[in-house]
């Protein structure tokens, strides 16, 4: 089953500094496309190694899952995401990316 993206505005402004950054970061927006391709296809692929994330700080009422960027690299990245919402019955999944982000990164409101 095929999920529809919905970016939060964390996720989005994360992404748009990344695509207009140095070559290091055009690097790591490779990775996180590739890993945001795989979650839109199968957020369960081996290769993402999704989980549910234990303490999500911004909204503690919603499972929050994190899957990889990167594995075995300081400062690895995650993307951390929730199921829907869905739009309504018989309309295409909904994931909604909440913040791609490093380890360590501080994911508080406002922050």
């Amino acid at each position: 089953m095929r999920y529809r993206l919905r970016f939060a505005k964390r996720a989005a402004e994360t992404l748009h500094a990344l695509e207009y950054g140095d070559a290091g970061q055009q690097a790591k927006l490779k990775k996180v496309r590739r890993a945001l391709k795989r979650l839109e296809e199968n957020p369960r692929h081996p290769g993402l190694a999704s989980h549910p994330y234990e303490s999500f700080p911004v909204d503690r009422d919603i499972k929050v899952w994190d899957s990889y960027v990167e594995n075995r690299t300081p400062s690895a990245w995650r993307i951390f995401w929730r199921y829907g919402p869905d739009e309504g019955a018989g309309s295409q999944p909904v994931i909604t990316v909440l913040a791609p982000s490093y380890v360590g990164v501080s994911l508080e409101k406002g922050t």
